[in-house]
């Protein structure tokens, strides 16, 4: 068996251990969310994929801007009408579809919205019956 003095110099070997760990780890989680110092620890790694977003969306909008170029020349425009005129000769049930008013769309809108409620009342209803309130 150990007398108390052993455990007090046990207990405070252990504190001072334990007092190493804590530091450590809050210089750690200081270091972790100071920005100032990540930024000049990692600046090459974060620049090189700054400039990777950039050319990306430099390279997204060049081929934006010249597909909507091609788009735009006499020829292409001309296809396209006769690709349309080819689909209103094949499908002539499908030119000129009404589409529903504004009124049509906005009771449609409330018939789904009162589903949705009544959906929630019956499944909150089942749900209660199943499993009962405390």
């Amino acid at each position: 068996m150990m007398d108390s003095e052993e455990l007090e110099a046990e207990v405070e070997a252990i504190r001072d251990d334990m007092t190493d760990i804590v530091s450590e780890l809050d210089r750690r989680g200081h270091e972790a969310f100071d920005w100032r110092m990540q930024l000049r620890k990692h600046a090459a790694p974060m620049m090189l994929t700054g400039l990777g977003f950039l050319a990306v969306a430099a390279g997204a909008t060049a081929l934006s801007v010249r597909r909507r170029r091609l788009r735009n020349r006499p020829l292409a425009k001309a296809r396209r009408l006769r690709d349309a005129l080819a689909r209103m000769i094949a499908h002539p049930e499908l030119v000129a579809q009404p589409r529903p008013s504004i009124a049509n769309r906005a009771l449609a809108a409330a018939v789904s919205a009162a589903a949705g409620s009544v959906a929630k009342v019956v499944t909150d209803r089942a749900a209660r019956k199943i499993v009962p309130a405390p």
